[in-house]
């Protein structure tokens, strides 16, 4: 944090030391934000409280526009509920009574009850602020006559809050930088504020969860480490992962936990699970198939180049979790999984030993604390004899917590006689499981929800909520009040829309179904396998079975008699289910005749039949599931109609042809048919509810209803029908309709004009869409519309009314071969902007107006130049640029750049000389890899950065330019300071007398290596980084480490990169410095014996010293600014070592010695100027002498006659190659 005065340090370190005594539980909000509104609102302050939000800090940002000059008391109560206080001062903050009100009260808070206060000093001098000089002291001489008796606390509270550390925007460039490092901040500070063992979600035991930090070891990002929490059922596992995952998460580029692995592979296939993980670290839906066997290399990539951060929940089979996980080498450095499991030797075999964390029971005081949370709603007992009896119940639970929390629950709000009485009962099974404690929640439930309870824990677990509640409701359960219950009792819980139910309360809702009868057709519910195989083969009948749940992949195939379920009377939910195979398990060879009418759910996967029952008639059916079935049709005669039906799905029943008319299920609402392959129409004559309608892959589907009278669908897909010719006009009717996929809907020629009449469309994919040369002209009506994908479509141009698309914030088409793009203006959201290989050879001049612009990928094009404007794209972070093989200028880029990929861009010859300074001033990663060597020339010129990009205050800034060269040999350059042609180190003192030692202000450090594999070495090398890493010891003591490194560009050859350090000569002073270097290749593993020579040169400022001595600086010398001179030529090379040996220099592509001569020739015109201004510098008299005024303005004579040269040569054309534009 950028500190706004030297003497803020002292009340920074108080604010944070006393933070630690705020109790957070009581507090409204995270932050209250405090400004003057007609300053900032609508910039700043609006992009603040966005980013305070994304990173889930509630916070306060008062509304009221028309304030007056009192402050309302439910304001100031808003302040005392708010953990940490957010000081914007603008430069009318201090003339707005209201805002000096609340800053009174805000200084008081943190005064009286030590709230955190961080000011921010937005386009104002700080010292105004604290010195009530300026704005701030004409606004305070101005309270005086009407706030007289309030100027004295609002002149305290701006000079106290101003002395608090902050920031200062002046210093922090840009914008986006300083609201991140608030956010930042806030966010660390708010993890510091619960020092108990417990937080508010009734979390105990926070050793536990930093002791599984620290094995995590987040310090170190080079290495992946897996790290495994091991323990019994119950015990805390999953609680503690989930805690650690929500600590640590935003550390990480990319983070995925799933829950429940073992109980999610009982449902699904090992790589419908593993392509779910990558999805969700790639962020949205995979494009790009992978093989159960092997991974898509574009994944592989993707992975490598990120940060992640897996959770594992509940594994129990060593193969499944390394399918799932794969090798450590597979994901970014720094990446970390957590993997939770009953089984110890899971963990062993997958080479996590060293970093198991076993959970073991909670002590005594942390079970008091879970207990009480529960059981009283505090962390203690209340004194006396409740404290003896919390005591006998915590006896019982054996420090498991998932009991304490039951317990506790179940005794809530009760008095001493009915604790005495369960304390009883408990006492007569004093060996008895925990199942058995557990229980006792559950016989205190009613009829219906002990039925509710049952069905969720042997059917309907991890479940989507309210799919469940409609199922229990046609039931005859009331779920509504019943899943409520539940989750007052703790028996169950709900987590992002799903049922969740902790194993422990799982299995013992199986257990009390098991006792119900010792025969397994006498109990309500079944999921064994064999004891359903059995009853339906030997047709014993079932009268009290309710629901039938079985795994089809534990069962051998089995052969069904026509009548097997004509004695299940009362069957309500039936589920066959495969998650492992497409085989058909259950044959019925002489076909079906019955199935019973009462069922409400119906999941069938593999149906063997060609049709249902002819007699089947179930009114109260809810959900149809029949995926990859054998039907034809659903019913070979007259289709009953199910009025209570809410979800269908067919998909992958490939011999299905047609469905019933949709009429006939007026409330269907979710329809899944994708895989369908020989279904040919869809029929509809009525108006449904529909929401989502999934038609995927329905190759043979000519024909949909011209009239669609679905006004609730959200979700349309269509992608892969590639017989689909038309759509209907009704289209544009569908008033709610969010998401419309055409993808390879190769024989669609139009799109209907009605669908710009889709106000809610917010996703339009007409990728593949081949013979589609054209979208409607009133495209731009789609208000909403907030993605358009159009890769390797027909399209030839985009409509002008695309500029209306004020919500757009992705646009790609990619691969629409000659593109016309018309004037982009208006896209005011559009933050990502993709035409790749469009053969576009013209840019829009208005690019610039595009604000809101944060990725632009332009690869594969024709265009010679990018528009001036683009400059004005002021959230710009990456440009693709590679293969534009025409292009020849690159202008002024966004200061904001972070990436730029300029690959292969061969005629590149011309960069803006703002650019060039840009690219010293940012850290920006370039890629410019077969670009012309004299782009590389002019950005190795580059010279120090400029001081407001330098941090004063720290030890060291560091700069990173992520661009290298390849030297054609297999020798380190003579002109480097220090080499090593044995071993992968490299050490050196830096004690020198002055003025050549390098012990006071690096500048820069040029690194070379030779990369020389053995000749057998079989390794893969694709990709390879070389890194250096540096290591610096001070006078002092201190050391600073850091790395630096560049990609491998050719083996055997010399790969030579730079960094830039600007080091703090006062506080830090190097005396020692050592380098390591080696490679990083595919594996992730660093080797160090692959790097054969390398070599170091530092390039040192070392006048800097005598300059902080004497402050007329006497200390320049002539050498030194010769010196400096040199360096601000070309970086790694000196002229005459290069005529002497061109070869070890990247100066081979210059053929005409016209054009060095040119170099040398500004060479020159460089050394001359500094020497003017050397003289001018080290003018210390008053009055300058005659003949050192007469000398100047002959050098000045000098320099303007070789400038009148170098023009006449310029217009000779001879060194039109480096001209600077």
């Amino acid at each position: 944090m950028a500190a706004s005065s030297s003497s803020s340090s002292s009340s920074s370190s108080s604010s944070s030391s006393s933070s630690s005594s705020i109790n957070p539980q009581w507090k409204k909000y995270d932050a209250f934000l405090s400004f003057r509104g007609a300053d900032i609102r609508d910039g700043f302050l609006s992009h603040l409280y966005e980013a305070l939000n994304r990173k889930q800090i509630c916070t306060f940002k008062d509304e009221n526009l028309d304030r007056g000059e009192e402050i309302s008391p439910a304001l100031l109560k808003t302040i005392e509920h708010s953990l940490v206080s957010i000081v914007i001062f603008s430069e009318d903050y201090a003339f707005s009574p209201w805002c000096l009100d609340e800053l009174a009260k805000i200084y008081e808070c943190q005064e009286t009850k030590r709230q955190i206060v961080l000011p921010v000093f937005y386009q104002v001098d700080p010292t105004d602020v604290q010195e009530l000089t300026g704005r701030f002291g004409d606004a305070v001489a101005q309270h005086k006559e009407k706030f007289k008796e309030k100027v004295e606390s609002w002149s305290r509270a701006l000079t106290g809050t101003a002395n608090i550390s902050g920031w200062n925007s002046k210093n922090i460039k840009p914008e986006s930088k300083l609201i991140e490092e608030i956010v930042n901040d806030v966010a660390k500070k708010l993890n510091h504020l619960f020092p108990s063992d417990y937080d508010e979600d009734g979390f105990v035991g926070i050793g536990r969860v930093k002791e599984v930090e620290s094995l995590l070891c987040l310090e170190s990002e080079e290495d992946v480490r897996m790290v495994g929490i091991w323990g019994m059922g119950g015990i805390g596992k999953t609680t503690i992962a989930d805690k650690v995952f929500n600590r640590i998460a935003n550390k990480f580029e990319s983070q995925c936990f799933v829950a429940n692995v073992r109980e999610e592979l009982g449902k699904r296939t090992p790589f419908q699970l593993r392509s779910e993980i990558h999805e969700r670290i790639l962020g949205g839906e995979n494009f790009y198939v992978s093989t159960p066997n092997a991974l898509h290399p574009f994944i592989k990539r993707s992975l490598r180049n990120r940060r992640v951060l897996i959770v594992l929940d509940d594994v129990d089979d060593p193969l499944h979790l390394t399918y799932l996980v794969g090798r450590w080498d597979l994901y970014g450095p720094g990446s970390r999984i957590i993997v939770t499991s009953r089984d110890k030797q899971v963990l062993k075999i997958v080479n996590c030993k060293k970093y198991i964390y076993e959970v073991e029971k909670l002590v005594s005081y942390q079970t008091l604390q879970l207990f009480s949370l529960h059981a009283f709603k505090q962390t203690h007992p209340p004194n006396g004899y409740m404290t003896q009896l919390s005591n006998r119940v915590i006896s019982y639970t054996r420090g498991v917590p998932l009991a304490l929390k039951v317990l506790g629950c179940s005794l809530y709000g009760k008095g001493v006689k009915e604790w005495e009485s369960e304390l009883k009962t408990l006492e007569t099974i004093p060996n008895m499981d925990i199942q058995d404690i557990l229980r006792r929640s559950y016989d205190g439930l009613d009829h219906n929800e002990k039925n509710i309870f049952l069905d969720i824990a042997c059917f309907f677990k991890g479940e989507d909520k309210e799919r469940v509640k409609s199922i229990l409701d046609c039931c005859g359960f009331y779920a509504e009040i019943g899943i409520s219950r539940l989750l007052d009792k703790s028996l169950m819980t709900i987590s992002g829309e799903k049922l969740k139910m902790h194993d422990l309360l799982q299995q013992m809702g199986k257990n009390i179904v098991c006792k119900e009868n010792k025969e397994p057709r006498k109990r309500s519910r079944l999921w064994n396998a064999e004891d359903i195989c059995e009853i339906l083969t030997k047709e014993k009948g079932a009268d009290s079975v309710e629901a039938i749940s079985l795994d089809l992949s534990k069962i051998r195939s089995t052969e069904l008699r026509p009548s097997a379920f004509e004695k299940f009377d009362k069957l309500r939910l039936l589920k066959f289910y495969n998650p492992c195979c497409e085989e058909i398990k259950l044959h019925l060879p002489k076909g079906l005749k019955f199935l019973p009418n009462e069922l409400r759910f119906l999941y069938w996967d593999q149906y063997p039949l060609k049709s249902l029952p002819s007699k089947f008639c179930p009114e109260n059916l809810v959900e149809l599931h029949m995926r990859g079935s054998q039907l034809k049709q659903l019913w070979n005669d007259y289709a009953p109609c199910l009025k209570k039906l809410k979800f269908m799905d067919l998909s992958k029943s490939e011999y299905l042809i047609r469905i019933p008319d949709l009429s006939k299920f007026p409330k269907l609402e979710d329809i899944f048919l994708r895989g369908c392959t020989s279904l040919i129409k869809i029929s509809s004559s009525a108006k449904l509810h529909g929401k989502i309608v999934d038609l995927g892959n329905c190759r043979k589907l000519c024909h949909f209803p011209s009239c669609i009278y679905m006004t609730n669908l959200v979700s349309l897909s269509f992608d892969g029908c590639s017989k689909l010719a038309h759509l209907p006009s009704s289209l544009g009717e569908l008033s709610c309709l969010e998401n419309l996929n055409l993808n390879e809907c190769s024989k669609l020629v139009s799109l209907p004009n009605s669908i710009c009449n889709l106000k809610s469309l917010k996703w339009l994919d007409i990728t593949d869409c081949v013979n589609l040369y054209g979208l409607p002209e009133n495209l731009g009506y789609l208000e909403s519309l907030e993605e358009l994908i159009a890769t390797r479509s027909g399209i030839k141009e985009l409509p002008s009314s695309i500029n209306q698309l004020k919500e757009l914030k992705i646009l790609t088409c990619d691969g629409c071969d000659g593109l016309i793009l018309p004037p982009l203006t208006g896209l005011a959201c559009l933050w990502e902007l993709s035409l790749q290989g469009c053969g576009i050879s013209e840019i829009p001049s208005n690019l610039g107006s595009l604000g809101s612009l944060t990725g632009l990928y332009l690869s594969g094009n024709n265009f010679r130049s990018i528009p001036t404007s683009i400059k004005q794209c002021s959230k710009l972070t990456t440009l693709v640029l590679s293969d534009c093989k025409r292009l020849e200028f690159l202008p002024e880029l966004p200061s904001c750049l972070a990436n730029l990929d300029a690959v292969n861009c061969t005629s590149l010859d011309f960069v803006s000389s703002s650019f060039i300074q840009g690219y010293v001033n940012s850290c920006l990663a370039m890629n410019l890899s077969k670009c012309s060597e004299l782009i590389l020339l002019k950005l190795q010129s580059m010279g120090q950065p400029e001081e407001q990009y330098l941090d004063k205050k720290a030890d060291a800034t560091i700069f990173y330019w992520r661009h290298s060269l390849c030297i054609p040999q297999s020798e380190v350059p003579e002109w480097m300071m220090y080499k090593n042609d044995n071993g992968s180190s490299l050490s050196f003192s830096l004690t020198a007398p002055q003025p050549h030692s390098h012990a006071t202000h690096l500048i820069k450090i040029a690194f070379c290596a030779l990369f020389t594999p053995k000749v057998n070495d079989s390794r893969n090398f694709y990709r390879t980084r070389i890194v250096c890493k540096c290591r610096f010891i001070a006078e002092s003591g201190d050391i600073l480490k850091t790395l630096s490194g560049c990609r491998l560009v050719n083996m055997h050859r010399m790969s030579l990169w730079h960094s830039t350090i600007h080091l703090n000569s006062k506080k830090f002073r190097i005396k020692e410095a050592s380098f390591q270097f080696y490679a990083i290749p595919n594996s992730l593993i660093p080797i160090s014996e692959v790097i054969l020579k390398y070599g170091v040169h530092l390039i040192s400022d070392y006048n800097l010293e005598e300059d902080d001595k004497d402050g007329d600086s006497k200390g320049l010398s002539l050498a030194g600014v010769y010196d400096r001179a040199m360096k601000k030529g070309l970086f790694f090379t000196q002229f005459p070592a290069a005529e002497e040996h061109p070869e070890q220099y990247p100066l081979q592509g210059l053929k005409e010695r016209q054009e060095l001569k040119w170099f040398d020739l500004n060479f020159s015109l460089n050394f001359l100027f500094s020497l003017v201004i050397f003289l001018v510098a080290t003018s210390h008299q008053t009055k300058a002498q005659p003949t050192q005024m007469v000398f100047v303005l002959m050098l000045i004579h000098v320099c303007l006659k070789l400038l009148s040269f170098n023009s006449s040569l310029s217009l000779h054309g001879m060194a039109t190659k480096f001209s600077v534009v």
